[in-house]
């Protein structure tokens, strides 16, 4: 929790969130969880528009939409619908560049693509593209969509990440509300270019840049980032808060964990020269510890919370999953020797379902990887084949599952 909001943020690093010394830490570096893991794929030979997968979202239905560079796809776990754009039909994606998805309380589908904002309604299942609409006058129509987040604290909130600014709408009201850097305003953005947003508990905002982190409180910039050990600010790639009260960030420098309620004149950054521990007022390297994480620090444009408090983190190899628990750094590579391994180390987006499944998006289709691969044992009769793959129902009842289906009743 953050108990004054408007305190100095600090940053720690990944060992500072261990409840344990940094005298007495080993950092383990394992691959065989993830190694053994199998994992199902989507790729243009199961229908998808694109190999390369730029982001992935599940909506409110259970439908799950993959953007990627070439079109969006939903997919019901059997079946892929595509939308993409066509220049002569208007009620189609303004670009065939899929950069962000959301949802409203209303059921639309928000679309950010390389060149405008779409919103896909949920009761016509048309798409509206803001460059159509004369009164869009902060030009979502035509402007690169990094970045959605609809607020949970705040209702009817769309927070929208662009090139040129930051938006937050009203999606109730059609009201919207810009921010921008202004030049010698110190209340303005350190940047227009948003990169990425979060949110925390108490509401406010963390806006990733170009050049630095803002947090946003009841539409005030209360707070921004400032490494004090560089002369400039980083350039921010991911925000992620984890349950543990911090805020996790990938940056050109390599890997920083904010913790957001406690203070220190201790900063720990983990880069691809290892991890150091620097004093913030003398600016000087307190401690260094080589680690084996280090040679895996680099491109570390995408880092993911899951459910269960590990983070995974894209690199130049694969993933890199940290597991609190354990302080144990777990590494996935793929394996041309195996066939259901990682398809590429190439990694662009992570997304967990609300079964917890991982959803891993790389330049060669979707990972699915199910984490919940241990089940309890239930009596099934062996004879029934179940032919209808759309399952919609299970209960389980005197020992029996009943399985109820769309199309062909239930089984017992």
């Amino acid at each position: 929790m953050i108990r004054n909001r408007k305190s100095k943020l600090v940053i720690v690093t990944i060992i500072s969130c261990i409840l344990i010394s940094i005298s007495s830490m080993t950092i383990k570096v394992s691959a065989s969880e993830l190694s053994d893991a199998k994992y199902e794929k989507l790729s243009i030979d199961e229908g998808l528009s694109n190999e390369n997968v730029t982001t992935i979202f599940q909506d409110s239905k259970g439908y799950m939409w993959i953007g990627t560079s070439d079109g969006l796809n939903r997919y019901d776990g059997e079946y892929i619908k595509i939308y993409n754009c066509d220049i002569n039909y208007e009620n189609s994606l303004s670009s065939t560049y899929i950069t962000a998805l959301s949802e409203d309380d209303y059921g639309n589908i928000w679309i950010g693509t390389d060149r405008g904002l779409n919103i896909l309604n949920k009761d016509t299942g048309q798409v509206i593209r803001l460059n159509d609409i004369e009164s869009d006058n902060h030009n979502l129509g035509g402007l690169e969509i990094t970045s959605l987040l609809y607020s949970e604290h705040e209702d009817n909130i769309m927070w929208v990440g662009t090139e040129n600014g930051l938006m937050k709408i009203d999606v109730k009201k059609s009201k919207l509300k810009a921010f921008y850097h202004e030049k010698g305003n110190e209340n303005s953005l350190t940047n227009s270019s948003i990169t990425c947003l979060e949110e925390n508990e108490q509401g406010s905002i963390w806006v990733g840049t170009r050049y630095g982190i803002n947090v946003i409180h009841n539409d005030l910039i209360i707070d921004k980032d400032n490494l004090k050990i560089y002369d400039d600010k980083q350039y921010i790639y991911n925000i992620e808060i984890d349950n543990l009260g911090y805020a996790w960030l990938s940056s050109k420098r390599g890997i920083l964990v904010y913790q957001m309620y406690e203070s220190s004149d201790i900063v720990w950054i983990i880069d691809k020269g290892g991890i150091k521990e620097y004093s913030k007022k003398e600016k000087d390297i307190i401690n260094s510890y080589d680690s084996k994480i280090k040679n895996y620090i680099d491109n570390n444009n995408f880092i993911f919370n899951d459910s269960k408090n590990n983070i995974w983190i894209s690199s130049s190899s694969g993933i890199v999953r940290y597991t609190h628990d354990t302080n144990d750094f777990e590494l996935l590579s793929r394996d041309i020797n195996k066939k259901d391994t990682l398809s590429s180390n190439s990694i662009s987006c992570f997304y967990e379902d609300r079964n917890g499944t991982m959803w891993i998006g790389t330049d060669k289709g979707v990972n699915i990887l199910n984490n919940n691969n241990q089940f309890k044992s239930t009596n099934v009769n062996e004879n029934v084949y179940i032919s209808d793959k759309n399952i919609v129902s299970i209960l389980e009842h005197d020992k029996f599952l009943w399985i109820a289906t769309k199309s062909n009743g239930v089984y017992i």
